[in-house]
């Protein structure tokens, strides 16, 4: 079995920060995830707890292929729950094929930072468990490592949706400010000014 985890502070506030780890896929900058669908959501309590299927495709040694029997497409269930209140967005993948000879299960954890309000803290691990004997070992170290590399890409393709967002948010505030705006000159020649004084008094 080997364990890897890490920590990674964003300079975004939580909300937008767990916002935009549930619409992390797909993006450019990682490419791994070719598919989701949602199975169910649930809102219990203030908290929405979503179970996801993923898709995801990884290129793999010739050799881990023909011993597995592992194509590199990988299907993987997907807890997540998001805690708006405690801010707090817990997530937990596991894969489902080839299970009795590899397992790999992540943890994320995306939380407010205890110290800065405007920063969010994440905690990242992953348990990978290969059952071949006499190649446990060399695979678990082989499959750590494509998933280390995949995972140096997870900040920056969140970055990325990020960015994303904020564009969407700039475009539909302009959008509704330009409406709005519109709105007004029309009930302003229907509405002389007097009258819209009074008309909700």
């Amino acid at each position: 079995m080997k364990y890897w985890t890490q920590e990674r502070v964003f300079d975004h506030p939580w909300n937008i920060v767990a916002n935009a780890a549930y619409r992390k896929y797909p993006n450019p900058v990682n490419e791994n995830i070719t598919g989701i669908d949602v199975l169910q959501q649930d809102l219990k309590n203030g908290v929405l707890q979503s179970e996801r299927l993923l898709q995801s495709h990884f290129s793999i040694p010739g050799w881990a292929s023909k011993l597995t029997g592992f194509s590199g497409t990988q299907y993987s269930y997907e807890l997540s729950k998001i805690d708006p209140i405690n801010r707090s967005m817990h997530l937990f993948t596991r894969n489902l094929n080839i299970v009795s000879m590899l397992r790999v299960d992540e943890k994320l954890v995306y939380e407010q930072h205890p110290t800065d309000p405007n920063k969010t803290l994440l905690k990242q691990e992953a348990i990978v468990e290969v059952n071949l004997p006499a190649l446990t070992d060399y695979c678990e170290k082989t499959f750590m490592s494509t998933y280390q590399k995949n995972a140096e890409k997870g900040p920056r393709g969140l970055e990325w949706v990020i960015e994303q967002l904020k564009r969407e948010y700039n475009d539909l505030s302009s959008k509704v400010s330009h409406e709005f705006y519109d709105l007004t000159n029309v009930t302003g020649l229907h509405f002389p000014i007097k009258e819209r004084e009074t008309i909700f008094s």
